[in-house]
């Protein structure tokens, strides 16, 4: 299949995508959490040791270092009953709604199994196979296990987590405030007194003005760059991030609040010298 070909494929696979697709990869409970958000603050009601937990998990970067601080604290305080990484992992899930939706990927990193790549057994790149051989065969075919997955974050539960804290949802006014305060300016001045923000240039302001971005609207920037990270390898490292107009300026930016990105690479075979 030609580039052109796949690129109409990948084209007409998005266009077509429904939330309930299982190719997605987006579980069951993520769906529902999509269609019907809880409204409640998330984490009422849970004790001190899984609200330890909750920190642990989400400050810890793997699970072998969250099971350490996990023993370390058990030993330490005897009547404690910190649960375990999975079900941190779950439980994390299940009060914010967000979860990865997981696919398999080459090897290699030339190809995510998706789209017209979904039902392939091995890359049309390099020719590494899909899955573990030796699971494959010790099991007759039974068990696939791919030999590499990539996890996306999907931005709608975020953004719904989001305005479910008290506090990030405040936080989260301040388009619906400038916004107002830009239409009432330019409606009596003609013009802005002072322009030091994104939402103050010509495009925004005119989709303010008639009516594309409302006060309840939320408004995302998708920003992306790449680098070769080889001079004399084909492979490139692309990173992007979703910067969340909602906030102002001054926390929009922040790591805090700057938390909706991925990084993917894909890397090829080193080119012939």
């Amino acid at each position: 299949m030609d580039d052109l070909k796949l690129s109409v494929e990948f084209i007409k696979g998005l266009w077509e995508s429904d939330l309930s697709d299982p190719t997605l990869g987006l579980p069951v409970e993520a769906v529902d959490h999509l269609r019907s958000p809880s409204r409640a603050p998330p984490g009422l009601g849970i004790n001190e040791d899984t609200r330890l937990a909750i920190c642990l998990y989400l400050e810890s970067p793997s699970d072998a270092l969250y099971k350490t601080t996990r023993a370390a604290v058990m030993q330490r305080y005897q009547d404690s009953n910190i649960p375990s990484y999975y079900r941190s992992k779950r439980l994390v899930a299940e009060l914010t709604g967000v979860e990865s939706v997981v696919h398999d990927m080459c090897i290699n990193s030339c190809i995510a199994y998706t789209g017209p790549f979904l039902g392939l057994d091995s890359c049309p790149t390099c020719s590494e196979p899909r899955y573990d051989q030796f699971r494959v065969e010790i099991t007759s075919g039974k068990e696939k296990v791919a030999r590499q997955q990539f996890h996306t974050i999907p931005i709608g539960p975020q953004l719904q987590a989001l305005y479910r804290d008290p506090q990030s949802a405040t936080y989260a006014h301040y388009l619906c405030q400038e916004r107002s305060h830009i239409l009432q300016e330019i409606e009596e001045n003609g013009c802005l007194e002072e322009y030091n923000d994104v939402l103050h240039g010509k495009d925004l302001i005119e989709v303010f003005r008639d009516g594309r971005i409302g006060e309840d609207d939320i408004v995302l920037m998708f920003s992306i760059d790449g680098a070769q990270l080889y001079a004399k390898k084909a492979s490139a490292c692309w990173i992007y991030i979703w910067v969340l107009f909602n906030l102002a300026p001054e926390r929009r930016y922040k790591k805090k609040h700057c938390t909706h990105q991925w990084i993917h690479t894909w890397s090829k075979q080193p080119q012939e010298s």
